[in-house]
């Protein structure tokens, strides 16, 4: 079976989301080993389908030759891999037409979305299969590895810049396109450089376009991610906070520092960040649905938990097989890599229960600096103005990012773009998220809107969450909520001016603060459009703000416990404030006329923190040398220090 897949185009790019795994195939299986090896055989003997280059997604670029790519590279990558002897002539057709297109067509090689989106998994086959491989040399032929060394060294000669890979301080920071481009572009550079080297250690004397060896190049590109790893672990990692796209779209370039890197600093530095990654993740998820304040969630995205981190996260752990489905994309980056998190953080991922009830706090970066203009961002490496808080239970976790309200052009694009917070429950999908109605931007050829830019304005405290239109939009409407028909959160009563719901071990309360609210239905073929089925409870006021109560059902007698709980609320509304105490006692002033001064329990509600990154199972001081990663009676100490240097003379 082929998979279906849709093409939407947004500002940033493309996303390609693959259908999940049919119910014909296993729906557990034991081991991690077993996992990987049974997502591999899970599309053996699959014919080959092409995918033809496509016309450009925006006006006035090149054509857009990603799936086209895709569709070749994971044939041969897959059939190499398991074997399929009568498929070798085909996949090796394939690859010599794939990398002629590039060589005659610079400028589709060269554009943000076709390239360097999958040439590193074309790397692995090379490294694999080719004359001097590691698995099994001669798979791949002498003229299709010709053919990609002709497009590997053409596109190094062009594109790599020593400028570019500097790497002093924090100039790690300069973002070029988006977060996760910029990674993939130079991660890419470094791949194909490795693999010339490899096959020939010759290509190191010669000399690309800016006068530099490509020995060099290949250097200070390795330089430069080293520095770029150590940077973000001790700025709590991205700018792209926890985005469920493209995530793992920038996490997938360390996975071949950690393969091939001949540096044994190097791949040390990958492991430990990785682990930090899928530490953050597995803290911060229920069965695979990971919850928290994000950027850069897209409205389809926001109704669904789905990620592919959650479809490694089962091949990884064991989690929720109903993520798992057959590789698609960047999957095959996870399924050919040696790396495998530590067992503590599988243990740390799979255990909700054990993890308990607690608070996660970050200071990740998204203020712009001055000389920040797209398509160069900028941000202030310093202080992001984040405060990036979760409150993590067994049955739900709620988190959002706190800031100022402040106009957009003082944030990031990347940072600003389709923020998302809420509750996400245990149950798939379900979820209960106030978000704003995103107006004047439209996906490509669908109904759904794209774009929002510092929509919401919000404050958090345990399981209470305030938010409010921002006073400074751009393509943001009035707040909606959803209320997934997944885990029946739909299902939610009107009472004494609250709205409740229940999904598993978790009771809801929202409460519009100020004009009426109704329930309107959202699904495919609903008033409001919709990938999934549920409703929207809509504001009738745009600037209402929202309050959103979520509790531990174990925690009172019955519903009608927590009921009277929320009702007995201190809550009073003038036109200048909101002034509200919430279920567990925190007190909230969010000032609705003025942009700073707002508290909870006094205090300003934004928090310059001492951490990168706070929580009972992940500490990493603000600009440290170490996490930590604790569970149990278990712990783990990640060191990004500088080879040869101790925490006194950083």
């Amino acid at each position: 079976m082929s998979p279906r897949f849709t093409i939407n185009a947004g500002i940033a790019g493309i996303v390609v989301a693959a259908c999940l795994l049919p119910a014909d195939l296993p729906a557990a299986v034991p081991t991690a080993e077993a996992r990987f090896a049974a997502a591999w055989e899970s599309r053996r003997g699959e014919p080959f389908k092409e995918v033809p280059v496509a016309p450009p997604v925006f006006n006035g670029h090149p054509r857009f030759a990603r799936a086209y790519s895709l569709a070749i590279i994971h044939f041969a990558l897959r059939v190499f891999h398991n074997a399929e002897t009568n498929e070798y002539p085909l996949a090796n057709r394939k690859i010599i037409e794939n990398c002629r297109f590039y060589v005659e067509n610079k400028d589709v090689r060269d554009d943000r979305d076709s390239f360097y989106w999958n040439v590193g998994e074309l790397c692995r086959a090379v490294l694999h299969y080719g004359a001097k491989g590691d698995v099994a040399p001669g798979r791949l032929s002498s003229e299709a590895e010709s053919a990609f060394r002709e497009m590997a060294f053409g596109y190094c000669h062009d594109v790599s810049k020593l400028a570019d890979a500097e790497c002093d301080g924090t100039k790690t920071w300069r973002v070029y396109e988006s977060e996760n481009h910029h990674v993939q572009r130079n991660s890419a550079i470094w791949q194909l450089m490795h693999v010339l080297l490899k096959a020939d250690p010759a290509y190191g004397a010669r000399t690309l376009a800016d006068g530099g060896t490509l020995r060099a190049h290949y250097e200070a590109w390795e330089d430069f991610f080293c520095a770029w790893m150590r940077e973000r672990a001790k700025r709590s990692m991205f700018i792209e906070v926890q985005s469920r796209g493209y995530g793992i779209h920038t996490i997938k370039n360390i996975y071949p520092l950690y393969d091939f890197s001949e540096r044994p600093e190097t791949r040390l530095l990958a492991r430990n960040f990785l682990d930090l990654y899928w530490a953050l993740w597995a803290q911060e998820q229920i069965s695979g649905a990971s919850g928290g304040g994000m950027s850069r969630v897209y409205p389809s995205g926001a109704r669904s938990t789905f990620g592919e981190a959650a479809v490694w996260a089962y091949w990884y752990f064991g989690i929720n097989p109903s993520f798992n489905r057959r590789p698609y994309g960047m999957d095959y980056v996870c399924l050919d890599s040696s790396y495998r998190p530590r067992p503590l953080i599988g243990k740390l991922a799979a255990d909700a229960t054990a993890r308990g009830v607690y608070e996660i706090e970050m200071r990740p970066p998204g203020w712009a600096l001055p000389e920040d203009k797209y398509p160069n961002y900028r941000p202030d490496p310093e202080w992001g103005r984040i405060y990036r808080y979760t409150y993590a239970t067994p049955d739900f976790i709620v988190g959002t990012q706190m800031y100022p309200q402040t106009a957009f052009t003082n944030w990031c694009m990347i940072s600003s773009q389709n923020r998302f917070h809420g509750v996400v429950y245990g149950p798939r999908d379900a979820q209960l998220l106030p978000l704003p109605e995103p107006k004047g931007r439209h996906v490509k050829d669908s109904t759904l809107p794209s774009l929002a830019y510092n929509g919401f304005w919000s404050m958090q405290r345990n399981g209470t969450l305030l938010t409010r239109k921002n006073r400074y939009p751009r393509y943001s409407g009035g707040i909606r909520v959803w209320l997934s028909a997944a885990g029946g959160v739909d299902k939610a009563e009107k009472d004494d001016g609250w709205w409740f719901t229940r999904c598993g071990g978790a009771y809801s309360a929202v409460r519009v603060a100020q004009g009426g609210a109704r329930l309107a239905a959202a699904g495919p073929k609903a008033e409001i459009p919709c990938e999934r089925n549920g409703k929207f409870l809509v504001c009738e006021d745009e600037w209402s703000p929202v309050i959103v109560e979520t509790a531990r059902a174990c925690d009172f007698p019955d519903e009608a416990a927590f009921r009277a709980k929320v009702k007995a609320t201190r809550f009073a509304l003038s036109p200048s404030e909101l002034d509200y105490t919430g279920i567990y006692g925190n007190r909230f002033r969010m000032l609705l006329d003025r942009d700073d001064g707002s508290t909870i329990d006094g205090e300003p509600y934004v928090k310059k923190i001492a951490w990168s990154i706070h929580s009972p199972f992940v500490q990493m001081p603000w600009r440290g040398d170490s996490a930590e990663i604790n569970f149990g009676n278990e712990t783990i100490r990640l060191d990004f220090r500088l080879p040869g240097t101790t925490p006194s003379n950083l």
